[in-house]
């Protein structure tokens, strides 16, 4: 008796605060794939979250009166293949954040994604994705920030424009100071119909925890895509700090619709990848070849090929490649949303 008790009181416990909420969903996805990589050695081996990253959080609203209502969520990564936590370890690390919205636009506080990722997401932020391979700011380290104030205005002229700033963190050693991860980072979002475009811009006070000094860097990503019906052309330019010299990536990729299949190839040009005035050949070129076949709604099978073509002194690609040597991958995996 006193085991039902207890279980009755939990049980009305949360059925009060889902009743407080206007709405509050259970979500998720399970991504897992099989591949095969080229870098420093070959491997064979399966990974999570390659089409969609493998996840599951809580998301809700809820209405404050006046045109005002509170957002949140926390969503959690996980390595579906071992089921373990993702981003390291984190109980929410994909997102956790809590805000207030009105006609006026969003203010949200906590982990978040960056303007740029939002952008970068127009021609693709999959592993297997150009902006992926290259190492850009805003589609990697800065993908995510920590401790963020994030603005996002409500739709003016078929365009959404955001402003975010993070407190940063403690560095690792020589320097305590919240300088470490600070960034201020913008975008412009442009949908109007089959035509999506949009710019970033950032701006990282220290990008590295470690040493003395601050290593400021700041980047500008530009990316549009135009929906044919029967393919979609989508391109992209990103430009960044690179010690001596400005890494640049720009490519080109189209997607081609037959029924529930899509197939997409892509290339892409990588200028100065290490960014210094020492490494003259330091370059690389990225193909794409990538196809996806809904069995419905929520289920997909995939398969991914990329292919980098490194310079002497460039070393892209996967599994820890080798400078002046090709890395390529290959992959092929099942994806299902709830």
């Amino acid at each position: 008796m006193k085991r039902n008790a207890v279980a009755l009181a939990v049980l009305g416990l949360f059925t009060g605060l889902a009743s407080a909420q206007s709405s509050v969903t259970l979500y998720g996805v399970v991504d897992v794939a099989v591949e095969r990589v080229k870098g420093a050695t070959s491997i064979t081996r399966m990974v999570s979250g390659q089409q969609q990253g493998s996840r599951w959080g809580v998301r809700g609203t809820e209405d404050l009166g006046g045109g005002l209502k509170a957002v949140f969520v926390l969503e959690s990564g996980i390595n579906a293949q071992s089921g373990t936590l993702g981003q390291g370890g984190r109980a929410f690390g994909r997102q956790s954040f809590v805000g207030l919205g009105g006609g006026w636009g969003t203010v949200r506080l906590g982990r978040q994604y960056s303007p740029m990722d939002d952008i970068a997401g127009i021609v693709g932020t999959k592993t297997y994705d150009v902006l992926s391979v290259v190492p850009i700011i805003g589609n990697g380290d800065y993908n995510r920030v920590d401790s963020a104030i994030t603005y996002v205005s409500p739709t003016v002229a078929n365009t959404v424009f955001q402003l975010q700033h993070s407190l940063g963190d403690g560095r690792a050693s020589t320097d305590p100071s919240k300088d470490f991860a600070k960034q201020v980072s913008a975008h412009a979002l442009y949908a109007n119909g089959p035509l999506t475009a949009g710019v970033s811009i950032m701006q990282v006070t220290d990008a590295d925890g470690v040493l003395a000094g601050k290593q400021g860097k700041d980047a500008v990503l530009l990316a549009g895509a135009y929906d044919f019906g029967a393919f979609k052309l989508s391109a992209y330019y990103d430009a960044e700090d690179k010690a001596a010299k400005k890494l640049k990536v720009y490519g080109l990729a189209a997607a081609f619709k037959f029924g529930e299949t899509t197939v997409s190839v892509g290339a892409a040009q990588a200028k100065d990848v290490n960014g210094s005035a020492a490494a003259a050949s330091d370059d690389a070129k990225i193909y794409t070849l990538q196809a996806s076949h809904n069995l419905s709604k929520r289920t997909a099978v995939y398969g991914h090929l990329t292919a980098v073509s490194n310079d002497a002194a460039a070393a892209l690609g996967f599994n820890s490649p080798v400078a002046g040597s090709n890395s390529n991958g290959i992959q092929f995996g099942l994806r299902h949303r709830f």
